[in-house]
């Protein structure tokens, strides 16, 4: 393969002026199309804007990579681009600067093996840095070819010098999608083995399978093993190796000297492999043992409610339209809206509005079932989904008449009967803990209690026993563990329903979600406050006040920052507010919390008590309001569904909840764009308030 074959003259660009990376795909889509190397220019803009979701091909070096095989590739072609100046290719953690862009569009037909033959190419250039000085110094499209001609030529004759070289260390390179990362990982730790004068051999596994694969034996004779990895992958053969580092792809690529000199200095450890049975594989990150459970725990956790968060979406959403129908089908027949009799059936006052209910208590009520199974299944795989089912469904009130010898100990001044207790199960709590159980016990019947079945039986025992005996169990000793969960759950159902009826509470719980959703948009204590306020909903089955703060809080970071741009331009580069002036109304009217990261993670010491203030201001206000509602996402979109509960009208709940959330969305934009400039002007003059409002000399 050449890799110069695959450049063309008409689709080399110098001295650009794109602004963005939307802009850039759209451009590389335009370009392509015009010159009728690909047939459709939305399908190709589609599939490059994609590959970007799935991962960054941000590579440093102010070079990006955006690659594609797709059946509307006419001719395979690599395209490039200098832009005249950096843009921001945000990848997954930071915002980083892109100068130079080549774009791989390959028809999916040609072997995947050519796909990753071009991307490993391109990347041992990029690894050196006389390459790199050169391409920054180039003018026109006849430069660029040669330079491209001039690097091309030495590929062939490295890989036969290395050959017959004793090997030092070993490595092994992976990355979720398996194509950029995986093979710039490999050219970075040769490049710095290179340096560091030893021998390297590296084994990919990437889109094309196992690649360049080590040996047992160059296992055994090697000083150590590197494994450079953002994925799961099979350890097995790794299991004899007392010097073992693990990292990330991410590491290999920024860090590889660094890793490789630990190798060196024998810094690795053993892995720690529940099995050593070589056919075993990692489906979906679950392992069959209990190795660094307590570490997948909080991963899995997020994982079950990732499934969940949509059929609470749904539920929430469509009961609320119940509501609304409810209320203009009663207008249109003129009844009184605040009756007690309309009120006692709100929702289901007439067959319509009773159906959409029902269509939304369906979702609803199955969330919690597909929490516990979804916990269960990341931690073990699909061995744990049925009884992660199982578990998740008496846990959310289906076996509620076996409960019933607990009625008269649930007897309560809040207004919730003890029916109502037993057929709300244990909840939220009972699926997390549900999940978590039901994923223990698979593994104890795998490697315990099953492990000792003789060759014949092995093969029913993932199709009958595990399916049948141990979800049977499982579900037995958990139907008596819920006993003790049930009375936690209804500890929790009265703690909040004190929280949110009590003015002199109810600001403290504004507080501390409105802190924690701005604390760190979208990390572990964002999340914990998400989970809290999604769960007030499920719980309740109805609008609550925490996931109306939850939200207006999470909405304000980029609103704030928006709105600064336009007040404030001295504060912002021209490049931040091109990029940001606009993006951040729609991620925060989206409720999109990261569109603020880029900016926090930039600004610090500005933005990060900036977001942590709006946000306390956005939860008090919001709770003292009483704004309340029933859907866990959807920002703007859903402020029809917004309440209060300061009025008793069921109309003027509605319209005064509207209005309250929009006042609130406002009070904490310009709370955070004020802020903004107050720890701007802090960081420039300190705390010297003469100066903080004096008024700059133009």
């Amino acid at each position: 393969m050449k890799i110069q074959n695959f450049f063309n003259k008409d689709l080399i660009f110098i001295n650009e002026e794109i602004k963005n990376k939307n802009e850039a795909l759209y451009f590389l889509g335009k370009k392509l199309k015009s010159l009728k190397f690909i047939e459709n220019f939305s399908t190709t803009f589609s599939e490059f804007t994609k590959r970007e979701e799935q991962v960054s091909t941000y590579l440093g070096d102010f070079i990006a990579m955006p690659h594609i095989r797709d059946k509307n590739v006419v001719k395979n072609s690599i395209v490039f681009i200098k832009n005249k100046k950096e843009i921001s290719w945000n990848n997954k953690e930071n915002e980083e600067p892109v100068k130079f862009i080549f774009a791989i569009a390959l028809n999916d037909e040609q072997e995947a093996s050519l796909h990753i033959q071009i991307i490993e190419a391109l990347s041992k250039m990029y690894m050196q840095q006389e390459f790199l000085i050169q391409l920054e110094n180039v003018q026109s499209q006849e430069e660029f070819l040669a330079l491209i001609n001039s690097f091309s030529e030495e590929e062939k004759e490295e890989k036969e010098e290395n050959l017959n070289k004793k090997i030092d260390i070993v490595a092994v390179t992976s990355c979720p999608t398996g194509i950029a990362h995986t093979y710039l990982a490999k050219t970075n730790l040769e490049e710095a083995a290179k340096e560091l004068g030893i021998n390297i051999k590296v084994e990919t596994q990437g889109a094309d399978g196992i690649q360049n694969k080590l040996t047992n034996f160059e296992l055994k004779s090697a000083k150590g093993l590197i494994i450079a990895s953002d994925r799961e992958i099979d350890k097995s053969r790794f299991v004899h190796l007392d010097n073992v580092l693990e990292i990330s792809a991410k590491k290999a690529i920024h860090n590889a000297k660094e890793q490789i000199q630990k190798v060196l200095e024998n810094k690795g450890k053993q892995l720690k492999i529940a099995s050593e049975n070589k056919e075993k594989s990692v489906e979906n990150e679950a392992q069959m043992s209990f190795v660094d459970f307590h570490k997948r725990m909080y991963r899995s956790l997020l994982s079950g409610i990732s499934y969940m968060l949509p059929f609470i979406v749904f539920g929430g959403i469509i009961i609320a339209f119940a509501f609304i129908l409810d209320l203009i089908i009663g207008a249109s027949y003129g009844r009184n809206l605040d009756a007690p009799e309309f009120l006692k059936s709100f929702g289901s006052n007439y067959a319509f509005s009773n159906l959409i209910l029902s269509i939304g208590k369906i979702g609803m009520s199955l969330a919690v079932s597909i929490l516990a199974a979804f916990i269960s299944f990341s931690l073990v795989g699909r061995q744990g989904l049925l009884p992660g089912f199982v578990i998740g469904a008496i846990a959310s009130g289906q076996l509620a008449g076996s409960y019933s010898f607990l009625a008269s100990t649930l007897e309560n001044s809040y207004e919730l009967t003890p029916d109502s207790i037993l057929s709300t199960g244990s909840g939220f709590i009972g699926a997390i803990f549900g999940g978590f159980f039901a994923a223990t016990m698979v593994i104890v019947f795998n490697n315990f209690i099953l492990k000792g079945l003789s060759k014949n039986l092995q093969g029913i025992k993932n199709i009958l026993l595990i399916p049948l005996l141990a979800t049977f169990t499982i579900a037995l000793l958990f139907w008596a563990l819920n006993i003790i969960l049930i009375y936690v759950n209804f500890g929790l159902t009265i703690f909040l329903s004190i929280l949110e009826s009590k003015t002199y509470l109810v600001w403290l719980l504004g507080l501390v979600i409105g802190a924690m959703m701005a604390f760190d948009l979208g990390g572990p204590v964002n999340k914990a406050a998400y989970i809290f306020a999604t769960f007030t909903v499920s719980q309740k089955g109805a609008s609550s006040i925490s996931m109306a703060a939850a939200m207006l809080a999470g909405m304000i970071p980029p609103l704030g920052i928006s709105l600064s741009m336009f007040v404030n331009k001295k504060l912002w580069t021209e490049e931040q507010i091109n990029a940001g002036k606009i993006s951040n109304i729609i991620f925060g009217l989206s409720f999109i919390s990261e569109g603020a990261i880029p900016y926090t993670a930039n600004k610090p010491k500005v933005l990060f008590p900036s977001n942590i203030i709006a946000g306390i201001v956005t939860g008090i206000t919001s709770a003292l309001l009483g704004i309340n509602i029933i859907a866990p996402h959807g920002g703007i979109f859903v402020v029809f569904l917004a309440r209060t509960n300061l009025v008793e009208s069921a109309g003027a709940q509605i319209g005064l909840g509207i209005l309250f959330w929009i006042l609130v969305l406002i009070l904490g934009t310009i709370t955070h764009a004020f802020c903004i400039w107050f720890f701007s002007k802090i960081q420039k003059t300190g705390w010297d308030f003469k100066n903080i409002f004096k008024k700059e000399a133009k």
